[in-house]
């Protein structure tokens, strides 16, 4: 049997929730490579059905993880913050936090793209 469209990006959605849960505890991955695949399969298969229920559906779950990254990833960079005055703690940081700053950025970018 086929699965429906809804129930493949169902299905990629939770993929991409568990990849992201490992890659945050492992810290091994951008965020960009977790929820990517996930954007690019909406944008592919709702391209031109925009106005169907099962990209509307589709269009509310990408939002609503591209929203949960960009306050995950703002909390972070928070924290990080917060210890700025450590130069030691500034310099062991700081790829984390350019990659961080990169993962903010494009789940902003994205957002707006989801939005139109």
């Amino acid at each position: 049997m086929k699965r429906t469209t809804s129930e493949r990006f169902a299905v990629k959605a939770v993929v991409t929730a568990g990849a992201l849960i490992l890659a945050m505890s492992a810290q091994a991955l951008p965020l960009t490579y977790l929820i990517e695949p996930a954007a690019k399969v909406f944008q592919q298969e709702c391209r031109d059905h925009t106005d169907s229920q099962v990209c509307k559906e589709q269009r509310d779950a990408l939002a609503k993880a591209l929203n949960g990254i960009v306050s995950m990833v703002q909390k972070e960079l928070a924290l990080l913050d917060s210890n700025a005055g450590d130069a030691d703690f500034q310099k062991q940081t700081a790829a984390h936090r350019t990659r961080m700053q990169q993962d903010l950025q494009w789940a902003q970018e994205q957002l707006k793209a989801v939005a139109q």
